[in-house]
């Protein structure tokens, strides 16, 4: 047995010797460095492969463009014409990518290089006239597609172009009618179906809706951006679990479709399945810190579950995202102001936007704005002693002292002790201020209001009581809870006015009839409905003002707005509208022979030689269906004329109706008239600062407030912010 084994070790031994023996070393030694070079020439075979071709980035930005991933699609459509600058369907691709980015103005310059390279394409010129609606030249945009038309009459994205037009122009039929036709021309194509879905559904036919949804469902089963439209209209009609369905069905065929992420988000959110929204909203932002609807939606949510706090906190890190999402600012601020004490060192970064934005309205000598911002940095931050001491002297420069000492004397009375400025610098600046107080004390010893013995501040000047309703929109597609938000903050803006007390609703009213009898039995001498349409850019803000005691309408009014700040300018415009419709009317303080003190004065913009009716105490009542004061003849005291304006109180002469004075202390007054070119006087620069008050312009004791008309300028010709919205995000 040992034997055999020895042997074949021995046979083994002789072969690798023979082996050894035959090769040459020389030979053996080529060999291993024919096989080092084809290993090294294996590895860096990667190295030596083409590069991608212009076709093949193309390709791949289409995949990315159809998931809607217009940035990463963006990305490789550049790299397309990098390779190929002439590739004329690359750089068509790349302005369709724009336009759905809202970069309109690039998009038209993608346009002209795909032009370039592909004359006379109506692809092109339909895409360049959709971009001409995005930037408002409409009449441009018209001639574009009606060039088209008369060319090829059948061109579908032609007759899209002219329906987008009638939409802008609130002619909501006969873009239906367009889509219809597109529709006759081409029976599935998708963007016809989806439009005419959402434009029925604007018309109020649920059926025609329904079946063209139906239709384009089946047509295009397998695409997330149909189930996606499904779901946002489902949403639309209140059918929340259907909405729910569509766009879970949206997201399972599109794992990266974001906007069907956020869409799922707002439908659980109303559906009041707050921590599923809560997940959602986490999930988008583990994907993209950026994306800021989720963080707005995450904070209202825990709002709704009670968590305040938490709200707070993660409202507070989508605005460090996002600063220039208002509505989440509101929010933000709405809360802190309920919950969180003055004391917390966290208002003071709060305050900071405001402060920055009020030193970006004085830049451009917009006094009226930097007082707004200024007050609203104090409403969240009041014992910012900088924001307060600048509001200060915007008081001091427009002529209002009075209301500038008080603002001084608050910062003096709220110093901080533990103020960690150095004892010099500090003693400088406490000195400066207690000279500038001690200076301003003497100066207004012979004021108005010192000559009287009255402390004006300490007025109870409320005049009218306005209640703020509205009714719960079954989806918001941009802010969720937008109705209650902007309600509460609007009338929060109106917590800087002296003579009104406006309350908001926070839950939503059924209709006019439970506005009506809730504004009537709170006693509210008006009350406002008021309805929204939030596109992605621009607001519409429709308000229209009832008398609380009749229900008559009273004035009806309409705001549009866009671009950066649309949001606190609408409402700005809203109160100013609103203000400038009240009369002016005041209360008796004290008398002196004929002469009378009423509490109104020049920061409600009154001045010298105005004229007032005086009644008894309670006779004045809001007039039945305008917007004005009424009182019976009998009840005519005389008539007051004002010989001297402070800021705060007021000084007039008083002629009295009939033989006896019937004038008592607490009596009523009502303006009736202003002087001419009152405007032009030096007291007239309070306007600068003061937006809040009611419009001292000239007028009756009953002056209707007419509605004004407005202008096409401030409301374009834009009228469907939602809609339109929706329509131009189908491609």
């Amino acid at each position: 047995m040992t034997d055999k084994r020895n042997a074949g070790e021995n046979r083994f031994f002789r072969f690798h010797i023979s082996t050894e023996s035959v090769i040459d070393p020389a030979a053996q030694k080529k060999r291993k460095t024919v096989f080092c070079a084809l290993c090294v020439l294996l590895w860096a075979l990667p190295l030596f492969a083409s590069p991608p071709t212009a076709a093949e980035f193309y390709s791949r930005g289409v995949e990315r463009q159809n998931g809607e991933e217009w940035y990463e699609a963006t990305e490789l459509f550049l790299e397309a014409v990098r390779v190929n600058p002439a590739y004329a369907d690359a750089w068509f691709r790349l302005a369709e990518c724009a336009y759905q980015l809202g970069q309109y103005d690039t998009a038209l310059g993608y346009l002209s290089s795909a032009e370039k390279y592909a004359r006379n394409s109506t692809a092109v010129q339909n895409l360049r006239g959709m971009c001409r609606i995005a930037l408002g030249n409409l009449s441009e945009a018209r001639l574009i597609f009606e060039k088209i038309l008369a060319q090829y009459p059948n061109d579908v994205n032609a007759r899209f172009g002219m329906a987008e037009l009638d939409l802008f122009s609130g002619r909501i039929s006969a873009a239906e009618g367009k889509y219809a036709e597109a529709l006759e021309r081409d029976p599935s194509n998708r963007k016809a179906l989806l439009s005419l879905a959402f434009v029925s559904a604007e018309r109020g036919n649920v059926a025609a809706a329904s079946r063209y949804m139906s239709q384009a469902l089946r047509c295009h089963s397998g695409e997330a951006e149909v189930h996606y439209m499904s779901a946002k209209l489902a949403a639309m009609q209140g059918n929340l679990s259907a909405a729910e369905k569509a766009a879970r069905t949206a997201v399972e065929i599109n794992g990266r479709y974001d906007k069907a992420y956020e869409l799922l988000a707002s439908i659980l959110y109303s559906e009041k399945k707050y921590a599923d929204a809560i997940d959602v909203s986490d999930f988008r932002i583990a994907r993209s810190r950026n994306a800021r609807g989720a963080w707005y939606l995450k904070g209202l949510s825990q709002y709704r579950e009670g968590n305040t706090a938490a709200a707070i906190a993660t409202w507070t890190t989508g605005l460090s995202v996002d600063p220039f999402d208002e509505v989440m600012r509101a929010a933000l601020e709405l809360e802190v102001n309920k919950t969180v004490p003055i004391e917390d060192a966290r208002r003071k970064e709060w305050s900071k936007w405001h402060i920055k934005n009020a030193g970006e309205y004085m830049k451009r000598f917009d006094g009226t704005g930097a007082s707004y911002e200024y007050q609203r940095a104090l409403k969240v931050n009041p014992t910012d002693t900088a924001a307060r001491r600048a509001f200060a002297e915007m008081l001091d420069i427009n002529g209002l002292h009075e209301l500038c000492l008080e603002q001084l004397k608050f910062v003096q009375d709220n110093r901080d002790p533990l103020s960690s400025v150095s004892s010099e610098a500090r003693r400088t600046s406490e000195k400066c201020l207690d000279d500038t107080v001690e200076a301003y004390d003497s100066l207004l010893q012979d004021s108005l209001a010192k000559r009287w013995n009255v402390e004006p501040f300490y007025l109870d000047k409320i005049r009218w009581r306005i209640g703020l309703y509205y009714t719960q929109n079954t989806a918001q597609f941009v802010h969720a809870d937008f109705p209650m938000i902007t309600a509460e903050f609007a009338a929060d803006m109106f917590s800087g006015v002296s003579v009104t007390f406006v309350r908001a609703r926070t839950a939503p009213v059924s209709g006019f009839g439970e506005a009506y009898r809730k504004a009537q039995s709170a006693g509210e001498d008006y009350f406002i409905m008021l309805s929204f349409d939030e596109g992605e850019r621009d607001i519409v803000l429709d308000a229209t003002m009832y008398s609380g005691r009749t229900g008559s309408a009273v004035r009806p009014m309409s705001f549009y707005g866009t671009g950066s700040g649309r949001y606190t300018n609408v409402l700005r415009r809203l109160r100013s509208s609103v203000l400038s419709s009240l009369p002016v009317r005041g209360k008796i303080l004290d008398r002196s022979g004929t002469n009378l003190l009423i509490d109104v004065g020049r920061s409600e913009l009154l001045q010298k030689g105005a004229v007032f009716a005086v009644v008894p105490k309670d006779s004045l009542k809001t007039a039945d269906s305008e917007i004005g004061l009424t009182y019976a003849d009998r009840d005519a005291l005389g008539t007051l004329t004002i010989t001297e304006a402070g800021e705060e109180v007021s000084e007039g002469e008083f002629v009295k109706s009939g033989f006896y004075d019937r004038v008592n202390t607490g009596d009523e007054v009502v303006l009736v008239s202003m002087p001419d070119k009152a405007a032009e006087s030096k007291a007239g620069n309070a306007s600068r600062v003061v937006d809040n008050a009611p419009s001292a312009g000239t007028g009756s004791a009953a002056d209707s407030g007419r509605p004004k008309a407005v202008p096409a300028g401030d409301l374009g010709e834009r009228r469907k912010p939602v809609l339109v919205d929706i329509i131009r995000s189908i491609y």
